[in-house]
């Protein structure tokens, strides 16, 4: 028995449990007393307790959190290579969901940094199916998160790169920059980010602080590429001065992107109780009369935006003549 302070021990998430094999498991006996309960080298499923047949509470120690997570990305990543090499892409959005679940639990250097393995093997598969991006996209109005919206940002976001053809390597910072571009939100009150209402002006203030929040968040990793932490701090600037939170007017080309996608996937999919999820043809028209138009977003990125997500629903091009 283990006669620790209770501060050494965290409890393990739902989403741990059942394959993590390098962690040590503990339990609590009584007040600050843990018991070890399932080894290092071996996962709770093979210690035949599929039933769940554990302690109601499990623990591991604090400074194997990280470490936790990193084998969780690392056994998430293995199966979404396999359902990739297998062409098995109905299940590649969940899997691709809880990898940045786990890692938005603890958003620290070190489980950031894992998620680049995602993005590599996603930009893999849209360089060779461009239907994936489809398949990614979660096309829904109901238990609406920061999660699912992040994962449909990066699909679009691979879907413009596709079409702007980028290199390999600007694929796949792009990628990153749009999957962690609202990564500070988990600094922000759930209860604030989930409002089935219209916030107060106060309330739209603290909102308005998750780019700063998500920058020094980022700004601990140790990412080959600045673009990745500027596009978190600058994708809801505009181009006239009037966006936040520093109402800069030189915003990077990656940040201007993720902007233009970011607004059209909360029109299309962020449904509130003040305004109802709009049709993709229609939240491209809201943008540029209401947007790109008052100078705000680059026309050009909007266009080549608009352009790419023909390859997404498969519209005819001339429906898009409105928009140019």
């Amino acid at each position: 028995m283990l006669s620790e302070m209770n501060t050494e021990f965290v409890l393990v998430k739902n989403s741990l449990l059942n394959l993590s094999r390098k962690i040590p498991f503990y339990y609590q006996v009584v007040n600050d007393d843990f018991a070890l309960y399932k080894p290092a080298g071996i996962t709770l499923s093979e210690m035949r307790i599929r039933e769940q047949l554990h302690p109601k509470q499990l623990y591991i120690k604090r400074r194997n959190k990280i470490e936790a997570i990193q084998e969780m990305q690392n056994e998430f990543n293995k199966e979404l290579k396999k359902c990739v090499q297998q062409k098995n892409l109905t299940k590649v959005r969940g899997i691709v969901q809880d990898i940045v679940k786990v890692t938005l639990e603890e958003p620290t250097s070190g489980s950031l940094e894992g998620i680049s393995k995602t993005v590599n093997i996603l930009v893999g598969e849209v360089t060779k199916n461009k239907d994936i991006i489809k398949l990614l996209l979660d096309i829904t109005t109901r238990d609406y998160t920061t999660i699912r919206h992040s994962v449909n940002v990066m699909a679009l976001a691979l879907g413009y790169a596709s079409y702007v053809n980028y290199d390999w390597h600007n694929k796949k910072i792009l990628g990153l920059a749009a999957l962690l571009h609202d990564v500070g939100k988990v600094r922000i009150s759930v209860e604030l980010l989930k409002a089935a209402r219209k916030l107060t002006d106060e309330e739209f203030k603290e909102i308005q602080k998750h780019p700063i929040k998500g920058y020094q968040i980022l700004n601990t990793c140790k990412f080959p590429n600045n673009e990745i932490k500027i596009t978190a701090l600058e994708h809801h600037e505009k181009l006239d001065g009037s966006g936040y939170p520093r109402r800069r007017t030189n915003i990077s080309e990656f940040a201007q992107v993720i902007s233009i996608i970011d607004c059209y996937e909360a029109l299309t999919n962020d449904e509130r109780v003040y305004r109802k999820a709009t049709n993709p043809l229609g939240a491209l028209e809201i943008i540029k009369i209401d947007i790109v138009d008052a100078g705000k977003f680059s026309k050009e990125i909007f266009k080549n935006f608009a352009y790419s997500l023909l390859q997404v629903y498969r519209q005819p091009q001339s429906l898009y003549a409105p928009l140019q």
